[in-house]
């Protein structure tokens, strides 16, 4: 555990490094930072559903009961991966059960569809243009002279399209004009946005996709993201445009030690503001207590700000909270919960006005 927690600390201190210095490229003057003071986090105060957009019962999806929710079982324990489609249909991985769930927006209370999946070691999983379905997969028991390609790319009917090596990651995002990206640290990258395919949806080359890494995120228009983290109480985020001018930089500071988590969330434009999350945390009889905290940055702070359970899904008892968080394109936020004894619900939050 202590060296998982020195790796972590590591790759943090890379990655505000590397983002540091797209700061310092990006900016020929002096940053005009907007304040974002979150004092002293009060722990308990979680902001209610607005309503609940899919829910399952315990017996229609898998779960390991065996495992307590303690983490020491291999492999997982139950749903922790969901996307959203960009008809606002809602997916969850059902895991134990091989198989993806597709709801309807509108109708919560059964999915609309299965979709059967081999039996395939699946980190992450993203819904394209189209209604592709990329997995970052291989097979928990390889077939005699499999490839070992770890991307996959299938039909809305899960049918294959095709297989690639890709540069991954710790997770799958769509990018600007619907193309795919890897996210997080890989073997060349402490925190790395790699494209994966083009706009069409094709696999780029191993070649092709170490070209196109950036330490910052994409947004349309030419525009990107850049996030840092300095020390355990600042975060900075600032939207970069296309001439490497900063449009707006915000920096969070806390009384409370706080984390950045780009698997959880990831930084979207709602409204023209930045929405975000970090992750606070308190130590309570040797155990760590985590809420996400996302905000929704405006020109002059905050236009809204909000708590949320970071440890909402089944099985998630590791030094870091992954309960995933997504915002849709209708500018809502949506959280992931699971628990054996009451089910699967995924929930729908406003981000303000």
């Amino acid at each position: 555990m202590k060296m998982r927690r020195a790796f972590a600390t590591t790759v943090v201190g890379l990655a505000a490094l590397l983002a540091g210095i797209a700061l310092a490229t990006a900016s020929a003057s002096p940053i005009k930072w907007i304040p974002v003071p979150l004092g002293t986090h009060t722990f308990g105060h979680l902001r209610a559903a607005d309503a609940v957009v899919v829910s399952a019962g315990p017996n229609q999806v898998g779960f390991n009961k065996r495992g307590g929710g303690c983490g020491c079982t291999d492999g997982p324990q139950g749903p922790m991966l969901f996307d959203l489609g960009q008809d606002r249909s809602i997916w969850v991985l059902d895991v134990l059960n091989h198989r993806l769930l597709e709801w309807k927006s509108g109708r919560p209370a059964q999915p609309a569809r299965t979709l059967r999946l081999p039996k395939l070691d699946i980190r992450d999983f993203a819904i394209g243009r189209g209604g592709t379905i990329y997995l970052y997969a291989v097979y928990a028991e390889p077939p005699a002279g499999d490839s070992g390609a770890n991307l996959w790319a299938l039909t809305p009917s899960g049918q294959v399209r095709w297989r690639a090596h890709a540069e991954m990651g710790t997770a799958l995002r769509l990018g600007p004009g619907g193309a795919l990206y890897s996210i997080g640290a890989n073997k060349r990258h402490p925190a790395a946005w790699t494209p994966l395919t083009t706009l069409a949806g094709r696999p780029l080359s191993l070649a092709a996709q170490r070209r196109g890494t950036k330490s910052f995120q994409p947004l349309a228009g030419g525009m990107h993201i850049i996030v840092s983290q300095l020390g355990v109480h600042e975060a900075h985020f600032a939207l970069v445009d296309r001439s490497q001018k900063i449009v707006r930089a915000w920096r969070v500071r806390s009384k409370t030690p706080l984390a950045l988590a780009p698997r959880t969330l990831t930084p979207a434009l709602v409204g023209g503001d930045l929405v975000v999350q970090v992750d606070v945390s308190r130590q309570l009889k040797g155990t760590f207590l985590w809420e996400h905290v996302v905000m929704r940055l405006s020109p002059s702070g905050t236009r809204d700000r909000f708590s949320l359970d970071a440890k909402a899904v089944w099985g998630d008892d590791g030094a870091e909270p992954i309960t995933a968080l997504r915002v849709g394109s209708n500018g809502r936020l949506y959280q992931l919960r699971t628990n054996p004894k009451t089910g699967l619900k995924v929930a729908s939050y406003s981000l303000g006005r």
